[in-house]
């Protein structure tokens, strides 16, 4: 069976949350919350610096309940400043060790001329961190 979406949104970080938050409720993770019409706001997660909203929660369904963290880089209607988005980066890495969750991200698939998955995984490198996958969207 084929379900049909259709995403309303004022930018594009709204539409890719919007998107994302679908799929991960058509995956059958629960207490999703999202950065997007129609969904409850992610609650903020609190730095020792700075406390971020990262754009999408919500919980797996197998045993442990794993957590999933998204955010997006460098997409239009969120963080495009370098330090906002390596803070984002650095506190969601951070959390998703603490829980022993995921931490997803969405990033546009050109940024700047560079294609946006490859400049994402070097700046996690540089900045010795990981994601458990990467969304170029």
């Amino acid at each position: 069976m084929v379900e049909t979406v259709v995403v309303s949104s004022q930018n594009r970080k709204e539409g890719l949350c919007a998107l994302m938050a679908e799929f991960f409720r058509l995956d059958g993770c629960k207490d999703v919350r999202a950065d997007a019409p129609g969904y409850m706001a992610p609650e903020k997660i609190v730095g020792s610096l700075k406390d971020h909203a990262p754009a999408l929660t919500c919980r797996r369904t197998d045993t442990r309940g794993t957590a999933v963290i998204l955010d997006t880089v460098l997409v239009e209607g969120g963080a495009v400043d370098l330090s906002d988005v390596v803070s984002r980066l650095q506190l969601f890495s951070s959390a998703v060790l603490a829980i022993e969750g995921e931490l997803h991200l969405v990033v546009p698939q050109r940024v700047g001329g560079c294609d946006g998955e490859e400049l994402t995984r070097a700046l996690l490198k540089r900045l010795g961190l990981r994601a458990n996958r990467i969304w170029s969207l």
